[in-house]
């Protein structure tokens, strides 16, 4: 396989200020409580589109450790889980006592570079931190799991990656951390969230999927966040006790119409169910969908089942220049909506 440096986005690219990295990190969660919607394939273009300026910290907290195996290949990721350097040790240190809250031993430098030595010069300033299959392990253990002072214990288990990026003082390291969520809204999931400035949601647009993104966005500002408001008061919690990484309204940075079937002859371009469904997320939703369609194209999977973003593999056949522009628009859209949170 022959890979290729992203020449065109990296000869448009800006020269980043002294100001703006001074800027705090903005922290963001792909997350859908449906699975098969494009949750990995998202988090790995936008990270890598991302990461040709800005420094990245990829978390993978998804027990099925897609992104993981895609982003460091199985040989490392299998490494990974050996030494237990994966983020499930964060969550460890809550249910049993004796697992120290890890440091920045669990980060993969130059993830992509570490994957194959010779292509330490793609995505350098992209770090990662793997999953592991365990991880639904620690879920259960989380949930059944309580120290002291009830209200306490419930806010510190629903805050761990917080008080971790704190840890790893992510906020002069890392302009930005993406979590790649499982589909659950489960104790894990509400950490994500805990640390995240806002949430992008990738929705293919049937009309199960459009109905979820109401519920997800009720879960999110009425259940968790209004949760975690209600422990930390019931706790008591100063503001010097409270996690810096922790962010008290997380907000909808962007819904992504992904995975669209596309139908030739139709006016719209896609089938007629898909062609409605979009519809009807505008609606709804209006200025949180974003523009840009993700068309279910052939050269996307290909490209990730390779390990590598489209811009990558452009000399493969399948991934064309409108494979490239689709996720180049997508990612430069959700930044913008991402820089605004």
């Amino acid at each position: 396989m022959q890979l290729y440096l992203w020449e065109t986005l990296r000869a448009g690219s800006v020269h980043v200020s002294q100001n703006e990295r001074l800027l705090s990190v903005k922290k963001v969660s792909i997350i859908n409580f449906k699975g098969g919607v494009g949750k990995t394939t998202l988090s790995l273009h936008l990270a890598a589109f991302l990461a040709r300026e800005h420094r990245v910290l990829v978390i993978d907290v998804d027990h099925q450790s897609s992104l993981s195996i895609v982003v460091l290949g199985a040989s490392l990721w299998k490494k990974c889980v050996a030494q237990q350097l994966t983020v499930n040790r964060v969550f460890e240190s809550f249910c049993n006592r004796k697992i120290a809250m890890p440091k920045a031993e669990i980060i993969i430098k130059n993830a992509f570079g570490q994957k194959d030595k010779r292509y330490t010069n793609f995505y350098p300033k992209l770090d990662f931190v793997s999953a592991q299959f365990e991880l639904d392990d620690s879920e259960i253990d989380l949930a059944s799991t309580n120290y002291g002072n009830a209200n306490l214990s419930d806010w510190e288990k629903r805050t761990l990656l917080a008080t971790w990026l704190d840890e790893i003082d992510a906020h002069n390291n890392y302009d930005y951390v993406i979590f790649d969520c499982p589909p659950a809204t489960k104790i894990v999931s509400q950490n994500a969230l805990a640390a995240s400035d806002g949430y992008v949601v990738p929705v293919i647009p049937d009309d199960l999927s459009s109905r979820g993104v109401t519920h997800f966005r009720n879960l999110v500002q009425n259940k968790i966040d209004a949760k975690l408001e209600y422990l930390k008061t019931s706790a008591r919690l100063s503001e010097d006790a409270t996690p810096k990484n922790f962010v008290p309204t997380t907000h909808l940075a962007g819904i992504v119409p992904f995975l669209v079937k596309y139908a030739g002859r139709a006016k719209s371009g896609y089938t007629n169910i898909h062609t409605e469904q979009i519809a009807a997320l505008h609606r709804t939703w209006k200025g949180d969908v974003i523009q840009t369609v993700g068309k279910n194209m052939i050269g996307v999977p290909e490209a990730v089942n390779a390990g590598w973003p489209v811009w990558n593999l452009s000399k493969m056949p399948n991934v064309t220049i409108d494979v490239r522009n689709m996720m180049t628009n997508i990612c430069k859209e959700l930044k913008s909506r991402i820089d605004k949170l």
